[in-house]
């Protein structure tokens, strides 16, 4: 069999999985509510920042990290939000599980191992 055609029966079958489609219609909610969204994005924005000054070696202060963490407390109170968040790592980390198999079948180490 081609590869392509390997790839897109697993995309189909990605996209018909539970953990896709509860994250389309949470995502759908958290979109339809203009306040949540606002604030999922600025929690986003914030996590971005902290990310990426790590991954250039730069040190955070930990008052921004602290901020986001309250940020993060706050936002699991609300039951659309916590919903989604929980939702978006059940993909990811079903996501990661199919890149560790792909690099394992390659013998390939590609730093999914956490």
């Amino acid at each position: 069999m081609n590869v392509y055609d390997c790839a897109h029966q697993l995309a189909k079958a990605l996209k018909g999985s539970d953990e896709y489609k509860a994250y389309k219609e949470l995502e759908k909610n958290l979109n339809g509510n203009p306040q949540v969204k606002d604030i999922m994005e600025d929690f986003r924005r914030r996590q971005f920042e902290i990310q990426s000054a790590q991954m250039m070696g730069q040190e955070v202060e930990e008052e921004k990290i602290q901020k986001l963490q309250e940020l993060h407390n706050l936002l699991i109170k609300d039951d659309i939000i916590s919903r989604f968040m929980q939702a978006e790592f059940r993909l990811t980390q079903m996501m990661a599980d199919i890149y560790k198999i792909l690099g394992e079948a390659m013998d390939i180490n590609i730093g999914l191992d956490q």
